[in-house]
């Protein structure tokens, strides 16, 4: 998987370049378009957000590549999606583990937790689809696809693998703008870097990242 980390055509500058421009797009739609629609929660502003960062960096690879650049590749879907939900599963223990931590000793507030946030608003089924579309499905599509597929090769091709391993955790826990949990969704984070270089492809990632956002969702709402 290193070969194809140090053959991929843009590097941390263009990482940065996509992140800018989302934070962007993002407050131009939340600054100036959702006043004109007084219906759209902030739900839909969080999906928009994903389609997004989705839409900026298909649109950047696309120009100079093809999907398979970004691990989006069609070959052993069976063994990818096996290995996506062995991970899942070892990464929600994980998080859940650093998650004890942190509420144990401490003393963080569990309720501030994003996911946490999330299914505490919904009062019924019906209300915790959104949380679940958002977190579940949309993030890990888009989260998958920028930080893994797009920004950690460009951080291996410069620092290599260990290291690269380890900023794309930080660098994906810093853009979640959270101080509590900043330690939680880097192991997240950089386990999932881990699962991109050993396999080569995005699925497992996607995957596994689904099961742990979902699995804590609605673990908290029946809660």
């Amino acid at each position: 998987m290193a070969k194809h980390f140090q053959s991929i055509r843009w590097g941390v500058s263009e990482v940065i370049w996509i992140l800018a421009l989302r934070i962007i797009v993002v407050f131009v739609l939340g600054r100036f378009l959702l006043p004109l629609f007084p219906g759209i929660n902030q739900q839909v502003l969080n999906i928009a957000d994903r389609v997004i960062l989705i839409l900026l960096t298909l649109i950047f690879v696309l120009r100079i590549g093809d999907l398979e650049d970004l691990g989006l590749q069609k070959q052993h879907w069976g063994k990818n999606i096996i290995l996506g939900i062995a991970a899942g599963g070892a990464l929600f223990i994980l998080a859940a583990g650093a998650r004890h931590f942190f509420t144990a000793v401490l003393a963080a507030d569990v309720s501030t937790h994003p996911l946490v946030k999330m299914a505490a608003q919904a009062g019924n089924p019906r209300q915790l689809a959104g949380p679940v579309f958002a977190a579940g499905v949309m993030a890990p599509i888009a989260e998958e696809i920028y930080y893994r597929g797009f920004a950690f090769p460009a951080f291996v091709k410069r620092w290599g693998p260990v290291i690269g391993v380890i900023v794309s955790g930080l660098f994906f826990a810093a853009v979640h703008l959270s101080t509590v949990w900043f330690w939680e969704i880097a192991l997240v984070g950089a386990g999932l870097a881990l699962l991109y270089y050993q396999t080569g492809s995005l699925i497992p990632g996607i995957i596994a990242h689904s099961i742990i956002n979902t699995t804590r969702l609605i673990l908290v709402y029946l809660s």
